[in-house]
């Protein structure tokens, strides 16, 4: 009876072991799990083929925009710019005609008017970024992602990094092999504004995309 009851013992304790190193999922939340991977890499291109160029053609000149700037100051930056985060910087769509005065390893120096009463008068600067594109200017100027379809921050920032990542390696790198000073740009950009700053001399500027105008007079496009 003892043995009998030892077995029994033996069995029960065995059973419990495998009854706890189980571990019991519902199907459905293994298919959310799948499901809500996110692959921000495939989204991204997918917005900047099928969504950008539509969001492009709606950019702003950098006349009008400085024009509301001055009259306006950071109502108009609120107005007219977009941001994700809280804080004093937005993010704007605007087009930009301009003659590159200066290349650099990181930028372009770009001889611009900023003053639609004043067609002729290039007095004024732009520096357009062509090596450091970091940042949420390329996604929070284009107004196509919104904080609220996005939960985690961490999706967010890998859109900007892929958005980024195509400005860096399929649009600049044939762009800058090219342009030379005297070149003129007609350029779609985003412009980080500073809710402080309201001159727009201090500006910076990140490209969607160029049509640049050589000595030859033959355009090549970013």
């Amino acid at each position: 009876m003892n043995k009998y009851i030892k077995y029994c013992l033996i069995i029960a304790v065995v059973a419990l072991l495998a009854y706890k190193s189980v571990h019991f999922e519902k199907l459905s939340a293994m298919k959310n799990a799948v499901t809500e991977k996110f692959d921000a890499t495939a989204f991204s291109q997918k917005l900047w083929k099928e969504k950008m160029p539509v969001k492009l053609d709606s950019a702003i000149s950098l006349q009008q925009l400085k024009a509301a700037v001055e009259a306006k100051g950071s109502s108009a930056i609120d107005q007219l710019g977009n941001s994700l985060s809280i804080g004093n910087y937005r993010y704007c769509l605007v087009k930009v005609t301009g003659t590159v005065a200066q290349v650099n390893e990181d930028d372009i120096q770009l001889k611009v008017n900023y003053g639609a009463d004043q067609p002729g008068d290039t007095s004024g600067t732009a520096t357009l970024a062509t090596e450091y594109i970091y940042g949420n200017a390329i996604r929070d100027a284009s107004g196509l992602v919104q904080v609220k379809d996005y939960p985690n921050t961490s999706d967010l920032n890998n859109i900007s990094e892929s958005l980024n990542k195509i400005v860096r390696t399929e649009l600049l790198p044939s762009f800058r092999s090219t342009v030379k000073k005297g070149d003129q740009l007609n350029i779609v950009a985003a412009v980080e504004l500073n809710k402080n700053i309201f001159t727009g001399r201090d500006w910076n500027y990140y490209p969607y995309e160029s049509a640049c105008n050589h000595d030859t007079g033959s355009p090549a496009y970013l």
